[in-house]
């Protein structure tokens, strides 16, 4: 059957071969000619692609909490405390408080003393007899007071009549002191001036003393040997002591020089030093 259409104007009927219309002459309209559409379907996508998605979703989540757990920030710095702002107002600084001075120890030991170095000299001494004075070979006064050991000089001398045997000398100090060394000559270490006489030879010379330290926590006796025929100060090292006095006791002599004509006992000089 042939293709009709309508007319613009009067609404007749016309062929699709007419120009004009049939009825009132109407130019006919041209008609626009269909275009023919081709839908193309979309491919449609394997099933699989959920499970893959979600399997690659898991993995990146557990990169996630791997990395989170690595670079988390820790307690210590979890718990630093923000600097103040700039416009902040200062805080007034206040003045410390003052540290009371810490307790003694109820066990704590004394504090031990600070002593000079170098010799020591007694301020006092005395001894249980001296021999009466007597002159040299140029007439001259020799006096034998205990006082003379502590003058450092071997021409003076404390002297007694005798074996001194058990005679001890006494020493005493300003207050208490620090004593490492002690020491004497041992005998009366004098050539005289005038004739050349050995005073040494002469009298007895001591071999052994005992020197006893009175301290705070009771005597402290130390032995001391000497060397006969050693003129010079024959000194002894001893332990570090703290004392207020030293007694000198003579221990042991040798027998009278000359022949047994002058039965004296002499010491020229004692000292003691802290070193």
């Amino acid at each position: 059957m042939p293709t009709t259409t309508t007319c613009r104007a009067c609404r007749a009927g016309m062929r699709e071969a007419d120009t004009f219309c049939w009825t009132c002459g109407e130019r006919r309209e041209p008609v626009a000619p269909q275009r023919l559409e081709v839908v193309t379907e979309p491919r449609a996508r394997p099933r699989s692609w959920p499970v893959v998605g979600v399997v690659a979703l898991g993995l990146v989540a557990a990169v996630g909490v791997s990395l989170w757990w690595l670079l988390r920030p820790s307690d210590d710095a979890a718990r630093t405390v923000a600097a103040p702002s700039p416009s902040a107002a200062p805080a007034t600084a206040s003045a410390p408080a003052p540290v009371p001075p810490a307790e003694p120890a109820a066990n704590a030991p004394a504090p031990t003393a600070t002593y000079p170095v170098g010799p020591v000299v007694p301020t006092g001494a005395t001894a249980p007899s001296t021999s009466p004075d007597s002159a040299d070979a140029a007439g001259r006064t020799t006096g034998y007071d205990v006082e003379n050991v502590l003058d450092g000089s071997p021409s003076t001398a404390w002297r007694t009549e005798g074996d001194a045997t058990g005679s001890t000398l006494t020493f005493t100090f300003d207050g208490t002191v620090r004593l490492t060394e002690v020491g004497l000559v041992n005998g009366f270490a004098k050539v005289d001036p005038y004739d050349g006489t050995d005073r040494y030879e002469q009298g007895r010379r001591i071999t052994a003393v005992t020197w006893t330290f009175r301290t705070a926590a009771g005597p402290v006796p130390v032995r001391q040997t000497l060397r006969d025929g050693d003129r010079g100060v024959q000194r002894l090292t001893v332990t570090p002591v703290e004392a207020t006095a030293v007694d000198l006791t003579i221990e042991d002599v040798t027998r009278p020089g000359a022949g047994g004509r002058f039965d004296r006992t002499a010491i020229s000089d004692v000292a003691f030093a802290n070193s």
